[in-house]
Parts: C-alpha cells; sequence; structure tokens
C-alpha cells in the first residue's frame, strides 16, 4: 500500500467534486475510459473522489455526456510540489545534494561494533579490525567477511572464533575468546613455603610436602611453613616441590599524613575540536601536541551512535611546584592516600580489626595505627641441591 501512495504522490494526483447529472454513468465511463479513480464517496447530491492529472484531463467529455459538474478541490504530489517552488533554487539543490549524499552513505559502514569478548578490551579487536579496512566509512562492497575473520585470528592473540557480520550499514564482529591452559604447577623443582610476613598462623592446608608450623604458632617473615624435605617410611629422603595454603593473621601498620614535598599544578594547556563525519576528521584548529588526549562524543538515540559527532584533544603542562597549605586539603590527602591502602588489604585479606586514630584538626592532619587482618602468607622458596661429583 505504500508503494502505491508513493507512486501516486510522485506522479501528482487531484480530488476533484461533482454535483447534479448522473453519477453513476459518470463513474461507469471513467472505468470504461480506463481513467482511475479512488477514495469516491457521495455525500447527498455531492459526488468526491481522486484521479491522476491524466485522468482528470480526459475527464471532459465524460463530464458532458454524464451531465455532472465537475470542480478541483485539491492538488497533491511533486509535480505541484516543484510548481510552487520552482523559483527557490536553493532548496531544490539542498534537496538533490541531501539525496546524493544519502545515496553515497547507504551504501558505507556507519557504526562497527563488538560482541562475546571478555577478556580481551573491544578497543583492542576494533583497532586490529581497523587495519584491516573494518572502519567507519569504509564501503560494504569491498568488504571480504571471510577474509576479515581469518585475519583477525591471525592478529588478535587469544581469539578462537571471529565472523563480522555486515547488517545493512552496521558492522557487527562476533567473537569467541580461547581457554587458556590451566597452570601447570611444578611440583618437581624442590621447594620450600616460607612465610612472607609476620603473624600468628590460623589454618595450614598441605598438598605436598611437610608441614613445619602448626596453627596458632607465631612466625616471622622467612620462617619455614612447608618443607618440601619428605620422610619415607625406610628412613629416607626425598626432595619434593612444597605446594599448599597458609594463612595467618598479620597486623597491618597504617601511617598517613601529607608529605611536605611539593607537587605539580597545571601551567599549560591546549585544545583543538574536529568534526568527525563518517570516517572524515576535520580539525578546527592546530595540533595540541603529542601527549594529548581525546574525548569522543557522538550523536546517538541511547542504543546506537552515529558516524558524527566532535573530538576534544587536550594537552596539559604540569610544571608548576606548589604545597598544600590548607589544612582541610591536607586532610583529604591524607584521607585519600589510607582509603587507597584499606581497598588493597580490603580486596587481597579479610579485614578483623582496625584500631585506627583519626586527627584532622591538628595542624599535620593524619591517620595512624593498626588493622588485624587474615591473608595468605606463604611463598615458594627453591631448594638449591650441589651435586658432589664421585
Amino acid at each position: 500500500m505504500f508503494i502505491v501512495v508513493l507512486v501516486r504522490w510522485l506522479l501528482g494526483y487531484v480530488s476533484f467534486a461533482g454535483e447534479g447529472g448522473f453519477p453513476e454513468r459518470f463513474i461507469n465511463l471513467c472505468v470504461k475510459a480506463h481513467i482511475p479513480l479512488w477514495d469516491l464517496s457521495r455525500a447527498g447530491e455531492q459526488l468526491t473522489g481522486k484521479t491522476t492529472i491524466r485522468g482528470y484531463k480526459h475527464i471532459r467529455p465524460i463530464v458532458r455526456r454524464s451531465g455532472v459538474r465537475v470542480h478541483i478541490t485539491g492538488k497533491r504530489g511533486l509535480p505541484f510540489w516543484s510548481a510552487r517552488h520552482r523559483r527557490r533554487a536553493g532548496l531544490i539543490a539542498g534537496l538533490l545534494a541531501a539525496a546524493v549524499v544519502i545515496a553515497c552513505l547507504s551504501v558505507r559502514i556507519w557504526t562497527v561494533s563488538v560482541t562475546g569478548n571478555a577478556e580481551i578490551p573491544a578497543e583492542t579487536i576494533l583497532a586490529a579490525a581497523e587495519e584491516l579496512g573494518v572502519r567507519v566509512g569504509a564501503k560494504r562492497s569491498n568488504l571480504d567477511t571471510a577474509a576479515l575473520a581469518e585475519s583477525l585470528l591471525d592478529n588478535v592473540e587469544g581469539l578462537s572464533w571471529a565472523a563480522v557480520n555486515i547488517d545493512n550499514c552496521r558492522a557487527v564482529i562476533e567473537v569467541r575468546e580461547s581457554t587458556p591452559a590451566p597452570e601447570i604447577l611444578d611440583t618437581q623443582t624442590p621447594s620450600n613455603i616460607i612465610a612472607d610476613a609476620d603473624g600468628v598462623l590460623t589454618k595450614v592446608e598441605v598438598y605436598s610436602g611437610t608441614a613445619a608450623a602448626e596453627p596458632g604458632s607465631g612466625v616471622v617473615q622467612g620462617d619455614l611453613l612447608i618443607s618440601g624435605v619428605v620422610e619415607n617410611a625406610d628412613g629416607s629422603q626425598t626432595l619434593h616441590g612444597a605446594q599448599g595454603n597458609v594463612y595467618a593473621e598479620v597486623t597491618e601498620n597504617m601511617s598517613f599524613s601529607c608529605p611536605d614535598a611539593p607537587f605539580l599544578r597545571l601551567s599549560a594547556s591546549a585544545t583543538r575540536y574536529s568534526l568527525f563525519f563518517f570516517g572524515l576528521r576535520i580539525p578546527l584548529g592546530f595540533s595540541p601536541g603529542e601527549q594529548a588526549y581525546t574525548v569522543e562524543r557522538y550523536l546517538s538515540n541511547d542504543e546506537l551512535a552515529l558516524p558524527v559527532g566532535i573530538l576534544r584533544e587536550r594537552a596539559e603542562v604540569y610544571n608548576t611546584e606548589y604545597t598544600l597549605e590548607n589544612k582541610t586539603d591536607r586532610a583529604r590527602f591524607a584521607a585519600a592516600r589510607f582509603a587507597a591502602r584499606f581497598a588493597e588489604l580490603w580486596t587481597d585479606s579479610v579485614i578483623l580489626h582496625t584500631a585506627l586514630t583519626f586527627d584532622f584538626e591538628a595542624e599535620d592532619p593524619y591517620i595512624s595505627g593498626t588493622v588485624l587482618c587474615e591473608k595468605e602468607i606463604g611463598i615458594n622458596q627453591q631448594i638449591f641441591v650441589e651435586k658432589i661429583s664421585d
């Protein structure tokens, strides 16, 4: 139905109204003369309908034979629109230019996306695909999807399968990452497990070797926890690679303040904006330098980003020294350092108890105290065996 409406609009049509005479004879004569009529309706003595421009020109003889008085009530379509705007050359030129641009862009790639990746960053895959020709603005007919998929497997380490699918103006790169081989534990090289920190043991799990310390005992850094020396039933000894997990309660000392060393402040900056249009980058100024970072903003509808936007390149130079004189700023600096360290402990261990002092009102604000946590402290240390020649 849409095609019919579009064709009628392109060719043009008129709406008419007729009164008097014999409407039925008028319709029958139009059908016999192959004059198209549609949207016919009758209200009282008035007949309304629509026909093509050519059909209306041939309707006069039929009007005389049927006695129906016909007049035009409306004109629609491209021919009439063009006639009304024939003196607006700029508008016509703009429409023609828009049609040419749309025709050119409809055969090119608008967006490139990646699906199926988990460990490999999408930026890495997109960069490799761009080197192979899969980029915004690329002509779709020039892309050999099968060859591109094979090249991606060769250029991006960690992929086991890849496919490049072209969906209208979108290029979707589907990937599957290879499963890494499990880490093989070295049980052949003789080694011990020693303590990496001072603490009180809470759990000793021995998978290979002989336990040299029991839960509840205190150890210092470097103490033997699991020995790689295993005594056999006949009294002989065999060297193994000790394997196991050793957990201990460890006290971490916390002391943070703001140093008197100078900081660096922003002293100069340069910014350049660029227009991005379907792969074409138009800089609006001079380059800010090689160390510039880029912020990209594209037109989007919250689901799909169009390849039209603005790029901002900015370079900053920090070489002006200054010190934090404000007590509030010094307190914030100390708090930020403490928060970063506490987050590391929270990630790597189990926090059992804290005993901390916060003094942000002092001239030199500080945070100090201890944090008791449980974590794994065992590390492997190789046993070096000296061979004695005969």
